[in-house]
């Protein structure tokens, strides 16, 4: 098979995902902060605003402008399509390029028939952040192993894609971070066990420098602007508080009617405040929202786990059970193969699943165990078996 020929074979089985995922299910567009996000930069409230919360305000900036040439075109759908779409034509590019036969092409399509279908299920920004820093790592880790990592304009690429999912959401990183970490102490250790070739541990070093230049250029820069202008260094202000009291913690009202007596809202408006219905600017104002912020930190500290164990246990067994069984089987069954397949790599493969695990279970520790988290999770694990 050619190059052309398995970027085609690999276009038609997405397209057809995509076509079959818009067809017989309900597709989820723009959640609640895409939505908000979008509305600023895409000229709805009639500002064209670069500040678009958590996207790097560049990005707002190009998204904006395209609004401004065709407003009736929903750029910012397209622009978290055509990422997943990408995304997942490298990675069915690598996986069927590595073999190039059939058996190939249908390990591809069991891949992307639950994972991309799961995303499409599921449209959002922090899940397309998390894909592109997914794929920019697990192909770099590819080029590793296939000897090719000298190739400069595959780098290229792939530095784009993370700086890109990066520039959606930056904290993607924190899904990806663990896995980086494994891969480089077990080059590392390969190295001094092995005597491995040192120029290639130092080219590894030099990419993740190169991953951890864009990390602090990306953060930098975003905060900067925002900084720069008092009002929105304010609203960041607002916006992280109340922020940490939707995703971070919750402060129930009946075990706290002290505060809510304080600021004077009722049972409905906290219900409002915890359903994302906060328009009324005088009840859920700034001042507002950092007296219930700074009440809960020096009542319970600044995070509130759920350390039961039976109850974490629940959740997890409920989750892996119902919500992602068949993403969750598929991840068990590849990893029992590795166990008896590929022996040499027993360790690698063990920390990576142990660590799948651990990181879900700390997303349901802080309240974050979703779709948009999990499923990306679960992802860069099997891709690593696959590639």
């Amino acid at each position: 098979m050619t190059k052309r020929n398995i970027i085609l074979i690999v276009c038609i089985i997405n397209v057809l995902i995509f076509i079959f995922a818009n067809t017989l299910f309900q597709v989820k567009y723009e959640q609640v902060d895409d939505f908000i996000m979008y509305n600023m930069y895409s000229g709805l409230d009639g500002t064209f605003n670069l500040h678009g919360i958590y996207i790097h305000p560049l990005l707002c900036l190009i998204l904006g402008t395209l609004y401004k040439i065709v407003s009736s075109i929903n750029w910012h759908s397209i622009f978290m399509l055509v990422s997943q779409f990408v995304c997942f034509t490298l990675i069915g590019y690598t996986i069927i390029n590595k073999h190039k036969n059939g058996i190939s092409i249908i390990l591809y399509t069991i891949f992307a028939s639950l994972f991309y279908m799961a995303l499409l299920m599921l449209v959002q920004y922090t899940s397309v952040a998390a894909l592109l820093v997914i794929t920019s790592f697990v192909l770099l880790i590819d080029l590793y192993q296939s000897e090719n990592s000298q190739k400069t304009k595959k780098k290229i690429l792939l530095f784009t894609l993370f700086t890109i999912g990066l520039m959606i959401r930056v904290q993607s990183i924190i899904i990806v971070a663990p896995f980086m970490g494994i891969y480089l102490l077990a080059y590392i250790t390969k190295y001094f066990k092995e005597k491995q070739n040192k120029e290639k541990l130092i080219r590894i070093i030099k990419d993740y420098i190169v991953y951890l230049i864009l990390i602090i250029v990306v953060y930098t820069s975003s905060t900067l602007i925002y900084n720069s202008d008092k009002t929105y260094k304010e609203f960041m202000e607002h916006h992280d508080r109340r922020a940490f009291l939707h995703d971070m913690t919750y402060v129930d009202y009946d075990e706290n009617k002290e505060i809510f007596d304080e600021i004077g809202w009722s049972k409905n408006d906290h219900y409002l405040f915890y359903t994302f219905n906060f328009g009324d600017e005088n009840i859920f104002s700034k001042e507002n929202i950092e007296k219930i912020y700074n009440y809960k930190i020096k009542k319970d500290g600044k995070y509130t786990y759920d350390i039961n164990l039976n109850n974490i246990k629940e959740e997890f067994v409920g989750e892996t059970t119902n919500y992602y069984v068949y993403i969750v089987s598929v991840f068990l069954g590849i990893f029992l193969v590795t166990l008896t397949v590929n022996k040499k790599k027993i360790g690698l493969n063990t920390a990576i699943f142990l660590t799948t695990i651990g990181l879900h279970i700390l997303f349901i520790l802080i309240n974050r165990s979703v779709a948009r988290v999990i499923i990306p999770e679960y992802i860069i694990r099997n891709d690593f078996t696959y590639i």
